[in-house]
């Protein structure tokens, strides 16, 4: 598998009622002054234009090369995503394939996809030991709004049900929201078809699927069961979940870990604590780094790079949160003394591998996790 590819994956509301001291509350329940209000809404603006800026990315598409493509410079519409995300399956058909897991509301098919272990070459990578399933985008009727006037906060699907508040829980809430809420759970359990499909999906996989992550926006924060309530878990998962924490964020960085209900807030009917329950499986969310629901378009490389080393360090603790032994890579012989070892591209000292076909930028982001040296430079200034 070549690197850039699991990278690729990994890169991928007005003022409505109150207004005190010159803030608004938003549609999203979050109350913001005049100026962060504005730059909320001028954010799908923004990024339109940027695509305009950043457009005919496809035919440029190459191995080696997906991690830096214009693709990335921009924060993409449905369509715009699952035309990158399927040009990555056409090159790669071995590597990559697609799957109907769901329908929305609306009747939009929800679309995953399937990248196969065993494909690595020398650098280590989540597919070293497990096949990755992934949903780009599981609200894809309330992303589409997302994109018109003065909805850019939007989190609820268009039956204005908070997904992420739809899966089953141990305990009742003890305030229901009501419709109009941002975290309205919806009538009952399963009570939308995203939900209820998913779901569907997950019980075919049971012997398959070892863990779970669901990525969301924002704060910076790795969270794990349980949301509902503050007791523990027992049974020595609790320990468990600390370790995994605490490995997550060693690779992740500036994310703080804990359970859901202690570091950020009470939730109930959240997907995490349901997968957690139902399948006995390591089950995380990734609450990337940042203030707002929108974030600026120049955050995407490291934000991508954060949730790369968090999938990459979860496999990592999914075998080890699951009782299996981990596989490690030996470094081979050590480098010369330039750093280089005859290598006369992007050279990985501790893997002692040359890999000629990254690009200079994806080999400087390497350099962060791997130590990588672009070693073209190197021997010019020799």
């Amino acid at each position: 598998m070549k690197f850039s590819l699991l990278s690729a994956i990994a890169l991928f509301a007005s003022a409505t009622t109150a207004e005190t001291n010159n803030t608004f509350t938003g549609i999203d329940g979050r109350a913001r002054t005049l100026k962060e209000e504005a730059a909320l809404q001028d954010d799908a603006k923004i990024n339109r234009a940027c695509h305009q800026e950043n457009a005919n990315y496809i035919p440029s598409l190459k191995a080696g090369e997906y991690s830096t493509s214009a693709f990335h410079n921009c924060f993409r519409t449905i369509d715009q995503i699952y035309e990158f995300t399927d040009a990555l399956v056409v090159q790669n058909p071995t590597l990559l394939s697609k799957f109907v897991i769901s329908k929305t509301f609306k009747g939009a098919t929800i679309y995953g996809y399937k990248l196969t272990k065993g494909h690595s070459q020398s650098l280590p990578t989540a597919t070293d030991e497990y096949d990755l399933y992934f949903v780009p985008v599981v609200n894809i009727d309330g992303y589409k709004v997302s994109w018109e006037e003065h909805y850019r906060a939007q989190r609820k699907s268009y039956n204005l049900v908070d997904l992420n508040r739809n899966w089953p829980t141990s305990f009742e809430h003890p305030n229901p929201p009501a419709i109009s809420a941002a975290d309205y759970p919806g009538p009952s359990t399963f009570s939308e078809p995203e939900t209820e499909g998913i779901n569907e999906w997950l019980l075919s996989k049971r012997s398959e699927i070892q863990g779970f992550i669901d990525i969301h926006s924002y704060g910076g924060y790795i969270l794990y069961p349980y949301g509902d309530t503050k007791e523990p878990i027992g049974g020595g998962f609790d320990e468990k979940f600390e370790v995994l924490g605490r490995g997550l964020q060693s690779a992740m960085g500036a994310y703080t870990p804990g359970p859901v209900a202690k570091t950020f807030y009470f939730a109930y009917g959240v997907f995490s604590d349901y997968a957690f329950r139902e399948f006995k499986k390591p089950s995380v969310t990734f609450e990337v780094v940042g203030n707002d629901f929108a974030a600026e378009a120049s955050t995407i490389p490291t934000r991508g790079l954060e949730v790369y080393k968090g999938i990459n360090q979860f496999a990592k603790e999914t075998t080890i949160f699951n009782g299996e032994p981990i596989t490690e890579l030996v470094p081979a012989t050590t480098a010369a003394p330039d750093g280089c070892n005859t290598c006369d591209w992007c050279y990985i000292p501790g893997l002692n591998s040359c890999f000629s076909e990254f690009t200079k930028n994806e080999c400087v982001i390497q350099n962060a996790e791997y130590g990588a040296l672009w070693c073209v430079e190197i021997r010019t200034k020799k």
